[in-house]
C-alpha cells in the first residue's frame, strides 16, 4: 500500500453537541470524528448509526448526512482536511450545507475521495480496537492546530498521516507494510519535533530499531529521498522561517540549529540552498520591499 499526499488542515478543534445542535449537510473536504465522551446520531442516504464513545467516524466528501445529539451530551473532537493542498484549499470552508442550498461555485469547491482512489474502502464508523491511542493522536494534533510554531504546517502533516494510518491499521488489520509506514511516520514526526537537536542517522536508527541499511531503503521508497537529506529539507526550510519571520541574527540563528560556529552554518546552507543565509536574507527583504 503506497500512499503520497501532502494534506491541508482546514480546521481541528474539540466540540461538543448539545442537545438543540443539528446539522444537514455534505461537505466539500473529508472529516475524522472522534467520540470521546456520550453517542451522536448520525444518519446517511442509505445508512444510519449510533456511534458511541471510543468508536470513529469517517465522512468523505459530497456524502450528504445529517448528524443530531442523541440522548446524552457528545464530545467530539475532530478534524476537516484535504488530502492533497492545492490553490482553493485556503479559500474553501466547512460546509453547512445541504447541496440544494450550495451556490453555483460551491458546488466546485467538493475534494476527490483520495482513499477510494487508491483501492481503500474504509467504512463510514470505525469501531476502534485501541481508542486512547487514537484519542492522544488527535487530540494531540488539535493542540498543534491552535497554536502556533515555526514547524505547524511539517507537524500537523506528520500527525494527520499517522492518524489517517491508524484508522487503516484499525479497519483492515496491522500488517507487516502498515508497521513500516508507521515507523516512517513516527519517524517524521520525531524529525520535525527535533529541528534544534541536529539528529544524525545514528539517532534515525535508535528512534526506529533498524539498520541504516534498512531505514535507508524503506525511507527512499516512501520519500524518494535519505532520512538525513529529508531532514535537512526540514531543518532548512525552518532557518528559512527565521531568517525571514524572526529579529535574530545569523549568528543566533546558527545557534538556535546547533551549529558549532555561524561559518558551519553558513556553509552547510549553501550547500542546501545555493545561497548562504545573508544571501538569502537580502533577496527576502528585497521581494519585501517591492
Amino acid at each position: 500500500m503506497e500512499l503520497d499526499f501532502k494534506p491541508y488542515i482546514r480546521l481541528a478543534m474539540y466540540h461538543t453537541w448539545l442537545y438543540d445542535y443539528y446539522a444537514d449537510r455534505s461537505i466539500y473536504d473529508h472529516e475524522i470524528i472522534y467520540i470521546d465522551k456520550g453517542m451522536m446520531k448520525i444518519e446517511f442516504d442509505d445508512e444510519k448509526y449510533i456511534v458511541k464513545e471510543g468508536n470513529a467516524v469517517f465522512i468523505r466528501p459530497n456524502e450528504h448526512h445529517k448528524i443530531t445529539w442523541y440522548q446524552v451530551n457528545c464530545c467530539q473532537p475532530h478534524v476537516h482536511f484535504d488530502f492533497n493542498k492545492d490553490e482553493l484549499s485556503s479559500i474553501i470552508p466547512v460546509s453547512m450545507k445541504r447541496k440544494e442550498d450550495m451556490r453555483e461555485i460551491e458546488l466546485t469547491y467538493f475534494r476527490e475521495d483520495y482513499l477510494k482512489e487508491h483501492g481503500i474502502n474504509l467504512p463510514r464508523v470505525i469501531h476502534l480496537k485501541n481508542p486512547s491511542r487514537f484519542r492522544d493522536l488527535i487530540l494531540r494534533l488539535i493542540d498543534v492546530y491552535t497554536f502556533d510554531s515555526e514547524i505547524k504546517e511539517f507537524h500537523l502533516e506528520g500527525l494527520l498521516k499517522v492518524l489517517i494510518a491508524t484508522l487503516i491499521e484499525e479497519h483492515i488489520g496491522y500488517h507487516e507494510e502498515d508497521k513500516k509506514s508507521d515507523t516512517l511516520s513516527l519517524l517524521v514526526r520525531y524529525m520535525a519535533e527535533n529541528l534544534q537537536t541536529n539528529l544524525t542517522l545514528r539517532d534515525f536508527e535508535l528512534k526506529t530499531n533498524l539498520t541504516s541499511w534498512t531505514l535507508n531503503d524503506l525511507f527512499k521508497k516512501t520519500y524518494k529521498t535519505t532520512p538525513k537529506k529529508y531532514y535537512d529539507r526540514l531543518r532548512l526550510q525552518y532557518a528559512k522561517n527565521l531568517i525571514r519571520y524572526s529579529f535574530k541574527s545569523i549568528k543566533e540563528i546558527s545557534e538556535i540549529l546547533n551549529f558549532d560556529v555561524p561559518q558551519t552554518f553558513s556553509r552547510w546552507f549553501y550547500k542546501l540552498d545555493g545561497r548562504y543565509p545573508t544571501e538569502y536574507k537580502k533577496a527576502k527583504l528585497r521581494k519585501n520591499k517591492n
